[in-house]
């Protein structure tokens, strides 16, 4: 029993570092900020919105391993771009406040 304790306390540390880093805490504002623009937005906002998650999940998907044309490729439809904030967004939750800008 105390080794499951050890483990979860290890996995729930692990996730609260996760969520405290900055790639992580700008893809959950990013994603946000996307499905609230394309929902309320303005065209220039939408546009805007779109490009920073664009280039954002591109280059994510890059460093985990993706290759850049495929990552492009497949960021480049909006419904896989609106899925993926989808997503995100409910795994990251609300990004903390922590004066980044």
């Amino acid at each position: 029993m105390a080794n499951l304790r050890s483990e979860v306390a290890m996995i729930v540390s692990s996730l609260q570092f996760l969520t405290s880093d900055i790639t992580y805490h700008d893809l959950a504002l990013r994603c946000q900020e996307y499905l609230h623009y394309q929902q309320r937005g303005w065209a220039d906002q939408r546009e805007l919105a779109e490009d920073m998650l664009f280039n954002l999940l591109v280059e994510y998907l890059v460093s985990a391993g993706e290759p850049r044309a495929a990552a492009e490729q497949f960021c480049t439809d909006s419904d896989n771009l609106t899925e993926l904030a989808m997503r995100i967004s409910s795994t990251l939750g609300q990004p903390a406040s922590k004066g980044y800008r």
